[in-house]
């Protein structure tokens, strides 16, 4: 089950007027590419659940704001939009990085839906071949830390 995110949560998000149709076919193409990497890192049973309405919209929202943080990103990498000068201690220019600001929101935000990726956070197993044996650890004893 996938999330409904539409260009105008981004826009909404990134304070762009919502009949501003500059970066329109942008903000398609990067929820189009970012959603659904997004939304493999989401444990199935937490996407799923369209009964819990509150449940999806804090997920939305999560994934509104890393979208959103991203496309703040590649703006700043746009031509002339990162340059900054400075007169008598005084600097105009260079934006600060709110989009990556967003991310880590949108992440903290996602986080106790995120299904284990990695081997060592889900569950433990124990890979032997080695059938009606008791297991044996080995310690190097003449190694010195």
């Amino acid at each position: 089950m996938s999330i409904l995110v539409v260009r105008d949560d981004i826009k909404r998000k990134c304070r762009i007027a919502l009949t501003d149709t500059t970066y329109d076919s942008d903000i398609d193409n990067l929820i189009s590419e970012v959603q659904p990497g997004i939304e493999y890192t989401i444990a199935d049973t937490y996407l799923s659940n369209i009964s819990d309405i509150n449940l999806q919209k804090i997920l939305k929202l999560g994934i509104i704001e890393i979208i959103s943080g991203e496309f703040l990103r590649q703006l700043l990498r746009e031509s002339g939009s990162s340059e900054s000068f400075s007169v008598g201690g005084i600097t105009i220019g260079a934006a600060s990085d709110h989009g990556g600001k967003l991310i880590e929101q949108g992440n903290a935000r996602l986080q106790p839906f995120r299904k284990a990726i990695d081997g060592m956070t889900g569950e433990a197993s124990v890979l032997s071949s080695t059938l009606n044996k008791d297991m044996e650890f080995a310690i190097n004893k003449d190694k010195v830390w």
